[in-house]
């Protein structure tokens, strides 16, 4: 066999719902200089059993013990939790655990967005009749022959204060406590509408949010979704407000404002909102640009905005401890890797000092910057990214493609 992508591996034995295997890591493929830590990160491929894999459309999440779970709308509403561990230590080894429980019948709920967390399925979308839900289910784990075994319990709906709003998406944002809700104001968009900075969100539409309640505050019944009112500080109509701040943090009131931000016209977030670090957005649109990102206040507008340039932009980005990841598409970064994915690794200070050089009107060369500055690492030819699973996990960044789990690990 030949080691080109970095990795080899193979299936060493497993049972029904559970399987073994193996991996020899070696470095991938990689261009630019190491980490800062010293040494390339290893990306180790483990294939997902035949019967296995990854819709395009499915909503991910992860919990406190590691696991991984996977929902598609469009499937068959089925919920599954994915384990992967080292049996007995063995490093070389890796030993994955499958389960998945069926929906309780939704008869009349059409589902259009899932978020998982925190020991909860949150689904959002339209019940019988019209109008808007987020329908909540308690996720149990227990053992059952020596393996584990899911349920879904506790059903709790939330409705909205207005009949008229329609979900999107759902965002659950577990630092906070806050799911939250991205209501469809009909605009065509289709990468994320929203960038999570450590202490506010900025939205392409205005949006909603549930505080988590606690178990113990459900005696007096659910509280309703919140549509937050984007209201100008002036009160006047501002017609260059075209993205919204939302605090991480409720007010001591318990509210959580959509505060209007000004943009210019050449601000598109229509393919979406990615990470520049050191309040630094990217504006994925018909004209991509970098702007910073406004702290709240009275006259909250993007500033500092440059044109990004380059070949083809990310389609993902994920924090990986101090750095940021970025995943672009097959000829997107290097045309030395017209037909592989690639991870690009940088550190933010690298994007700020070159963008703070910059002076009014010039244009940000994204791409050169991270071949130049970056860590570049290819995945393995035939790679079917889901972009959605893109996220770190301790020290690891992971990936899952249509029938694999990628895992970086950083160098040492």
């Amino acid at each position: 066999m030949q080691v080109k992508s970095g990795l080899v591996h193979r299936f060493i034995g497993g049972t029904l719902g559970r399987t073994l295997l193996a991996s020899v890591v070696l470095p991938a493929s990689l261009a630019g200089p190491p980490a800062p830590q010293g040494g390339f990160p290893s990306l180790s491929v483990l294939p997902l059993p035949p019967h296995k894999s990854v819709a395009a459309d499915t909503d991910f999440g992860r919990d406190a013990s590691g696991a991984y779970y996977f929902f598609s709308p469009s499937g068959s509403l089925r919920l599954a939790r994915l384990t992967v561990e080292h049996p007995m230590g063995a490093k070389d080894l890796w030993r994955e655990t499958w389960t998945t429980v069926p929906l309780p019948s939704l008869p009349g709920f059409r589902v259009r967005a899932a978020a998982i967390g925190g020991n909860h399925l949150f689904l959002g979308g339209e019940r019988g009749g019209g109008g808007a839900v987020v329908r909540s289910f308690q996720i149990g784990i227990r053992e059952e022959g020596g393996h584990e075994k899911m349920a879904l319990t506790g059903q709790v709906d939330y409705f909205p204060e207005a009949a008229d709003v329609a979900i999107r998406l759902l965002s659950l944002d577990m630092k906070a406590r806050i799911l939250w809700l991205g209501y469809d104001s009909g605009k065509v968009e289709s990468g994320p509408p929203f960038l999570l900075l450590h202490d506010r969100v900025l939205w392409a539409d205005p949006a909603g949010y549930l505080p988590l309640p606690s178990e113990t505050t459900l005696s007096s019944g659910p509280p309703p979704l919140l549509v937050p009112r984007a209201i100008h500080s002036s009160g006047q109509p501002c017609f260059s407000c075209r993205f919204y701040l939302t605090s991480r943090m409720p007010s001591p009131e318990g509210e959580i404002r959509n505060e209007p931000v000004r943009a210019s016209t050449m601000v598109d977030s229509s393919m979406g909102l990615l990470p520049a670090g050191q309040g630094l957005g990217i504006f994925l649109g018909r004209v991509p640009t970098v702007c910073r990102i406004p702290e709240s206040g009275q006259d909250a507008g993007l500033s500092s905005c440059h044109r990004v340039t380059g070949n083809t932009l990310p389609l993902a980005a994920s924090w990986w401890g101090n750095r940021l990841a970025y995943l672009f598409p097959p000829g997107g970064i290097d045309k030395r890797m017209k037909d592989r994915w690639v991870v690009a690794i940088v550190n933010p200070a690298r994007l700020y000092s070159s963008i703070e050089k910059l002076r009014s009107g010039e244009s940000f060369n994204f791409a050169r910057l991270i071949r130049e500055k970056g860590t570049l690492l290819a995945l393995p030819a035939g790679s079917n990214p889901r972009l959605g699973t893109f996220s770190s996990e301790g020290r690891d960044l992971i990936l899952f493609g249509r029938s694999h789990l990628y895992r970086i690990a950083p160098g040492t």
